[in-house]
Order: C-alpha cells, then structure tokens, then sequence
C-alpha cells in the first residue's frame, strides 16, 4: 500500500506542470503509469508535439496529428505492425497460389497499358458491411485482418455475402512452419498463409467460431484460392484494383503513426515493408495534384481518414517509380533462408507485395444448398450441389477448382 501511494504521488507531481499531456492522456490513456513510465511517456509526446507542429506548418500533402499513438514507445509501435520477415518467399509446390497462367507462378509480370482503366476506383462505394474497419490492437496481426477484410470484401463483392469474419481463427489456427513474416499469430505472418488457411479450411463467420477451436474439417467461407501480383508492378496493381476487386499490400508504416489525412508521401525509396493493409481503390488529389492508392488500415476509425489513409501512387507514365532497397527482408513476408536484401518500388515499397483472393460468384449456391438440406432434404441439397458445379463450369475462371469446392462442400449431406 505505501509502494502505491507513493508512486500515485509522484505521478501527480509529475503532471503539475504538463496539463496538455494531461489531457491527451484523459482521452488516450485510461490507468496509471509509474513516474519513470509517465516521464518516460511525457518526453515522447513532447517530441511528437514538436514533429507534428513542424511537419504541419511544411503544408505538405498530407498532415499529422496527435493521435492515440502520440506516446507510444518505438517498441509499442512495433507491435501494431505485423511483419517480421524471416526468409525468401513460398514457391512452387508448397504455395497454394491459384494464378492467372496456372503454372504455379505469378501472373504475367511484364508491364500492361492502363490507359483505359477508370481515372479513378473507390470499392468501399460498392460495399456495406464489409467497409467495416479492422482494429488489430497491440497484437502484430496486420496479415491476418488485411486478409480477412479482403475476404469480406470479395465475398460481398462476388457473392453478396455480408458479414463479419473470424480474423481470430486465422491467428489462432494459421500454420506458418517456414517461418514466413514471423512465426505466426501476433508474432507475424503472411497475408498469403491466411488466405492458405482459408482456402484449406474455409473461415468461420465471427459469431460462428469460439477462440482456439480450430476446425477439423472445412467449415464457412469457402475460398477458391488466390493471386499473387508481379512485384513491384504498379500497372498490375491498378488493373488489379480497377477490374477485381480490393487487394491486399505491403507498406512500410514506421512513420505513418501520427498521419491525419492527405496523400502521405513521407517515405525514402530505400524503405522496410513491415506492414499489410488492404487497397480499396486509387484516384487524384484535387488539392496536391498528386496520383495516390486508397488503403484500409487496421488500427480503428480513429486512426487517419476513418481507418483509411491515401499514399502516393506515382506517375503512370514510370513503372518503375521511387525503387529503392529492403535491408531487412526479414521484416516482411519472407520465410526463413531470405536475400540480404531485396528491390521494393512504390512509395514506402508499397508495390512490394500484392496479393487477392478468389471466392467466386459459387458462394451463394454454396450457401442455399445448405439451408435446402435442412428444409427440403438431402435430395434438393445434392441437386443444387450438381447445378452449382454447372454454373460454375461454364461461368468461372478457375472452374475446376469451383467443381471441385462444390463437390467437396457436400460431401457432408
């Protein structure tokens, strides 16, 4: 008891004369410090005060604020991350990419004409439910909601099916055996294991799946596979986002923490990707002028645009804009024997790494064939399974993959 009240006094005397730290504290910061942690903190926020107040008075292209990060330790911004890179990429065999040429590589890597795309694509205008932003807390699981809300973007997108996913069981039961962005759960992974695990085992609805209760057999969504965009090929990530759908990327966010709004373009070309986040569309800046990508974070609406930020994107006319060098790959999605270093282009390597699922327009047939069984019986349920895989025959771009997504479905009635 003494302990207690002496460093509930010292913590008093030390905000006698800091009344803004104070304040930001009444909103940001519920609960007691010790004085060294509360000195420790006040030191922090004072430097911030100042970066914020010099950056701003730049009138750059996008602005700073105070935000909830404002006194957060560098270790405490580390884990609202979630890549620790620790070796060279899946490939081959042990990917479970379903790619454009179906060879088991990545699509086409040349570089595309985008000069007919849409001057501008916003997909949130298109979507309900899953405009939901992700709030990761201190927890480094990027990969793991950047994945799932391109799941339940696509899902909305492609089947009309609206509800919220069980990121959880992604960082509960995701196996990351390489070691790839980490060692799995709030110790980093890849947004490509995610997608792995849902194709493998579907991904439970949030209220449908209870905290580290696996599944033992496919269950929930089911996800056909997914496709891993050339790297550092920003005429792929356009086309990708202008014609598909959301798309998960990589960025380096070390100094994207305070950002308030505007087109953040505050990063060098040598950079260290150490962050998933999901590309939601792309346009032009009325104000700077300047091309930028649309992003969904995951740290809250509170945080930057509603949740949202906008990077620079670059001009069209140079594919191979602001590259630079990674000198920490193992900070990002590689697994454990990585290059020392690796090539990353697009503001804050932001073209780095890109990736989207496919979950296919099957998904409500999926879904009726479900509730038929338990209305009409397991007749109805198998010939909604048969006409599902017709559909998708002739209508899908991975149609044996659908076929066999339909066939497997049902094999439970």
């Amino acid at each position: 008891m003494c302990i207690m009240a002496t460093l509930v006094g010292l913590s008093a005397a030390a905000r006698a004369g800091t009344s803004e730290y104070d304040d930001f504290r009444e909103v940001h910061r519920q609960g007691g410090d010790t004085a060294e942690m509360y000195a420790k903190r006040e030191a922090i926020f004072e430097a911030r005060q100042l970066q914020v107040a010099t950056h701003n008075a730049r009138h750059e292209s996008w602005f700073l604020t105070l935000n909830r990060f404002a006194d957060f330790t560098p270790a405490e911004l580390a884990q609202t991350h979630g890549y620790k890179r620790a070796g060279g990429r899946a490939q081959g065999a042990e990917s479970s990419f379903l790619q454009t040429g179906g060879d088991g590589s990545d699509s086409g890597s040349g570089n595309i004409d985008v000069s007919e795309l849409a001057k501008t694509v916003d997909w949130t205008g298109r979507m309900n439910s899953s405009n939901f932003v992700h709030d990761q807390g201190a927890c480094g699981s990027c990969w793991a909601h950047a994945a799932v809300a391109a799941l339940e973007a696509h899902a909305e997108l492609n089947g009309g099916i609206q509800g919220k996913l069980a990121t959880q069981e992604i960082i509960d039961c995701s196996t990351n055996p390489r070691k790839c962005g980490g060692t799995g759960g709030c110790q980093g992974s890849t947004s490509e294991i995610a997608f792995q695990h849902a194709k493998k085992n579907g991904l439970q609805f949030l209220n449908g799946y209870k905290s580290g209760n696996c599944p033992k057999k496919p269950q929930g969504l089911n996800v056909l596979g997914f496709v891993r965009l050339p790297e550092n090929k920003a005429c792929h990530l356009q086309q990708a986002l202008a014609n598909v759908g959301p798309v998960v990327m990589s960025v380096d966010a070390n100094n994207l923490h305070l950002y308030g709004g505007g087109v953040f373009s505050g990063c060098q070309p040598d950079t260290i990707v150490n962050h998933a986040v999901l590309g939601v569309g792309y346009g032009t800046d009325p104000k700077s002028g300047k091309d930028y990508w649309r992003i969904k974070n995951s740290w809250a609406t509170t945080w930057g645009e509603k949740g949202y930020f906008r990077i620079e994107k670059g001009p069209q006319s140079e594919p191979d804009w602001y590259c630079g060098t990674d000198v920490k790959p193992q900070d990002g999605v590689f697994c454990e024997k990585h290059p020392a270093t690796v090539r990353v282009c697009g503001m804050c390597g932001s073209l780095s790494d890109s990736a989207y699922p496919i979950t296919g327009k099957i998904l409500p047939l999926l879904q009726r064939a479900g509730l038929a069984t338990k209305v009409f019986g397991r007749r109805v349920a198998k010939h909604i399974a048969r006409v599902a895989g017709k559909v998708a025959t002739k209508f899908s771009n991975a149609s044996n993959l659908v076929v066999n997504v339909a066939k497997n479905h049902f094999t439970k009635f």
